[in-house]
């Protein structure tokens, strides 16, 4: 006769879970960029704007990764700010921050800006830049 121990059947359970879990963030991460970070949009096209007024955009980075990943958000100018200068994102973590452009003082024709993320995981270092590009508006048109 066999002796069953209170909780083998959940045991057994919690460790196939565990598997399928481990399985199913592994493929997520290679589908996530080179190192399971993906930034979402990367690159933003307006249009037309008017000069003046400030611009909003939400921007999402998605850790697909099965490590922590460590961000710093740096801006290109003075009149691009974001909502969010530096952040931790645990794995399979994501977090949002807004972008602004003023748009104030611009001339009228073509503009871009750049918002440049840094993330540090462990030893590796890179870059992803999140591109706004518009045309500003002479005003009166």
């Amino acid at each position: 006769m066999r002796v069953r121990l209170p909780g083998q059947r959940w045991m057994a359970l919690v460790l196939m879970w565990i598997g399928v879990l481990w399985l199913l963030q592994s493929e997520l991460a290679s589908i996530g960029g080179e190192y399971g970070v993906r930034v979402f949009p990367q690159r933003v096209d307006w249009g037309s704007i008017e000069a003046g007024r400030r611009y909003t955009q939400a921007v999402t980075i998605l850790n697909l990764s099965g490590r922590s990943v460590e961000v710093v958000v740096e801006p290109s100018c003075g009149c691009t700010v974001a909502d969010l200068s530096r952040a931790r994102l645990l794995p399979l973590g994501w977090y949002r921050f807004r972008v602004e452009v003023d748009t104030s003082g611009m001339g009228s024709g073509v503009h871009g800006r750049v918002v440049r993320l840094r993330f540090v995981a462990g030893d590796r270092v890179w870059h992803e830049d999140v591109l706004f590009r518009f045309s500003v508006k002479a005003k009166g048109r």
